[in-house]
């Protein structure tokens, strides 16, 4: 995708964004590890929460090349703290939310008022969505909910989760249903989990055992598998771009530390294994650039993007591990030391292989749109 006039400005705006609200709360959130929800209201002001909500929304309806650029501008200052700008669930209210839905959840969302978090992942049903034990049964008022939930991004300071659950166990895909639910509904456990890294995000286990009424229904019954999927390629869209970011992040603090560390009486940037160090590093960079732009637009021309999101979350990925070793290699000592970002880097890029489906899924979906079996 070749950037027109309009994407290089909202990318100077992102960065702005990102370096004058962003960067000055790093420190402490990575540090308490509690994520600052004033941020959101923030982005919300600059209107970084509506960039792909409709006009009728108050959105700018702009796609997601537009969302991918923001992402990927926040990333590379603090990939946690951009996780929190975003999220499944704020993607799937406004397809299929009820009005009420919509007054209550979505819009404050939206304005940075309130947060939400997407509830799927169990500790034995991670890429096998289907193998979940969570259930939903019909009650005289309403819906009971009991499941545990793991590896939940935003739900320690969520005010709301969507929560995925079997409605009808024996019907599989067709039985699965959607639920939207206050986060502090009674019989709802909230444990915050202790991370390698994403500190800045906080992540959590959460035990459901709780009532709720008919109207937590989100979307058809029996529906949830159909309706998550809708959501999903777009998600691992902004997935990639948050591997992007951080793979540019660590590009560029290589190239400035290459130009700056001195041995043997010059900086290491004169040294050719160096040299070719960092162009190997723009090459990876690039071709992660390419995959997640090129998912991106296509997916806003309404494009089936399934193959493209799967290659885009790979390239970008494995770009942003690469890269964030490398860029340590060249920081050396100086790099393995906490008060340098290049560790933060470092650990934040281990988890994009492994969430929002494992690259071994991605290859899977990779090599059934190819049809290579």
């Amino acid at each position: 995708m070749i950037e027109t006039e309009e994407h290089t400005a909202f990318r100077a705006s992102c960065r702005r964004f990102a370096e004058e609200k962003i960067a000055p709360l790093v420190e402490e959130a990575e540090a308490t590890g509690v994520y600052p929800k004033q941020l959101r209201r923030e982005a919300a002001a600059a209107g970084f929460l509506s960039i792909t909500a409709p006009e009728k929304f108050g959105g700018a309806a702009a796609g997601y090349v537009f969302q991918c650029i923001a992402v990927e501008e926040f990333a590379r200052v603090c990939a946690g703290l951009a996780t929190g700008l975003g999220g499944l669930a704020q993607r799937l209210l406004p397809l299929i939310g009820t009005p009420e839905q919509i007054e209550r959840y979505y819009l404050p969302t939206i304005r940075g008022i309130k947060s939400g978090a997407f509830a799927m992942t169990e500790p034995d049903a991670g890429s096998d969505v289907l193998g979940m034990k969570g259930r939903a049964r019909r009650t005289a008022n309403g819906w009971h909910l009991k499941a545990n939930k793991m590896y939940i991004t935003g739900a320690p300071y969520s005010d709301y989760m969507v929560v995925v659950l079997y409605t009808e166990p024996e019907a599989r895909a067709r039985g699965v249903s959607l639920f939207i639910v206050d986060s502090k509904t009674p019989g709802i456990e909230i444990h915050k989990m202790n991370k390698l890294g994403h500190r800045s995000m906080e992540t959590g286990t959460v035990f459901f055992d709780c009532e709720v009424p008919d109207s937590a229904l989100l979307g058809q019954e029996g529906q949830g598998m159909r309706q998550v999927m809708t959501v999903l390629e777009s998600g691992r869209v902004t997935h990639a771009a948050r591997s992007l970011g951080v793979a540019r992040a660590c590009y560029e603090l290589a190239v400035e530390q290459a130009a700056t560390r001195k041995a043997f009486g010059q900086t290491i940037n004169q040294y050719q294994s160096i040299q070719f160090r960092l162009a190997r590093m723009r090459i990876e960079l690039r071709s992660a650039e390419l995959h997640v732009y090129e998912a991106a637009q296509r997916y806003d021309q309404g494009e089936r993007v399934h193959l493209q999101a799967s290659m885009a979350k790979v390239v970008a990925s494995e770009a942003a591990i690469h890269l964030a070793d490398d860029a340590m290699q060249i920081f050396a000592g100086q790099g393995y030391i906490m008060e340098s970002p290049i560790q933060r880097f470092f650990r934040d890029a281990r988890l994009y292989p492994i969430s929002e489906g494992t690259t071994e899924i991605q290859l899977r979906n990779i090599a059934k749109e190819m049809q290579l079996g």
